[in-house]
């Protein structure tokens, strides 16, 4: 009789855990609801190599006393080739926007920028991804807005909507006062 229970064990293993994944994606989640532990406090330390040569480094100096929104992209990345377009218009706007180029070759990340444009006023290299594990990454794109403190006010794990960018735009706005 017990040797019966062996051969449903996979069975029911299998039950309980399609019934955890479906209640996952019927729930509604979104990325968004992950949150972000660095929300309210001090942006990471970090100390990146540009990505163009003669520019200079980007460092978590960058964001003291000015208002900054941070993205981390990739050219490899397809949502960050969407998105792009929102981060050109947010720099013309007046945003002050900063890159990190995460985990993709320079060589690479230069002729991308030139096709879509280069929105950043800064672009460090973060080669390695340590700066996106410091950072709290799950992926790219993923943009931060850091206050006139060094203090990350909003994060977004998602690529950028008009939407994104309009709250983003009050924010930078708000946090200029």
């Amino acid at each position: 009789m017990s040797n019966r229970w062996l051969f449903a064990l996979p069975l029911l293993m299998a039950l309980l855990l399609g019934g955890f994944f479906g209640y996952a994606l019927l729930a509604g989640r979104s990325p968004d609801d992950i949150g972000s532990p660095l929300v309210g406090k001090t942006a990471p330390a970090i100390d990146l190599a540009p990505l163009h040569e003669g520019g200079k480094r980007l460092t978590a100096a960058d964001w003291k006393g000015q208002v900054s929104v941070v993205n981390f992209f990739a050219s490899w990345c397809a949502p960050c080739q969407v998105e792009h377009p929102l981060l050109v218009r947010m720099a013309r706007d007046g945003l002050r926007v900063q890159g990190v180029n995460y985990k993709n070759k320079p060589e690479d990340a230069k002729p991308w920028l030139a096709r879509l444009g280069d929105p950043y006023e800064r672009i460090g290299v973060d080669a390695d991804g340590k700066a996106g594990v410091e950072f709290g990454l799950s992926g790219v794109p993923e943009t931060f807005v850091i206050d006139k403190s060094g203090v990350v006010r909003l994060h977004l794990r998602r690529p950028l909507t008009p939407d994104d960018a309009q709250r983003i735009r009050a924010l930078v706005k708000e946090l200029a006062k």
